[in-house]
């Protein structure tokens, strides 16, 4: 599972990459809506390429993208396109979140799976964000997705939750749904 899942780290800077040369900095709700449909799409499908041997439906790539967008747009607004270490976690918290329904919904409904994958996307985002923010050089860049120190950790702690703490909370390798 580990070593599937460790490509995941790739979507980030791939989705962010093509966001910026898409639709520039994340320096207004438009552009920041366009970057998290860019970054969603991205993550969602190498996501998913990673998990569909363990049962992950296409409709992973669809939720991941929509969250992304509707998280980007509200970020936009709470946020107001602010650089300081609290609002990059507060907006990857949100991110995360909804990231983390959608996904999980868009595959089951079982409260166990959906609780322990939403709150544990949201706490790897925030604190991707996080991480980020002390590391980043060019915050006022206004970049869509956090850099590669927070995809490592987003990558390493979700995949740690894949292989560990769901299997305990009783969902199979073999079949995530």
């Amino acid at each position: 599972m580990l070593i599937r899942w460790t490509p995941t780290f790739l979507a980030f800077p791939i989705g962010g990459l093509l966001a910026k040369l898409i639709f520039g900095s994340a320096s207004s709700a438009a552009r920041s809506v366009g970057g998290g449909l860019i970054v969603g799409l991205v993550v969602g499908l190498i996501q998913y390429l990673s998990l569909k041997k363990y049962g992950i439906s296409t409709s992973w790539i669809v939720a991941t993208a929509i969250a992304a967008t509707v998280a980007a747009l509200i970020n936009s607004y709470a946020f107001s396109f602010k650089f300081d270490s609290a609002s990059l976690a507060g907006s990857g918290l949100v991110a995360g979140l909804l990231i983390g329904i959608s996904q999980s919904l868009s595959q089951t409904r079982d409260l166990k799976f959906v609780t322990i994958w939403t709150f544990s996307t949201a706490i790897a985002w925030s604190f991707a964000w996080f991480i980020t923010s002390k590391v980043i050089v060019d915050p006022e860049a206004q970049y869509h997705v956090f850099g590669s120190s927070g995809a490592l950790v987003t990558t390493l702690g979700l995949g740690l939750v894949l292989k560990y703490i769901l299997p305990i909370a009783g969902f199979v390798q073999n079949s995530i749904k």
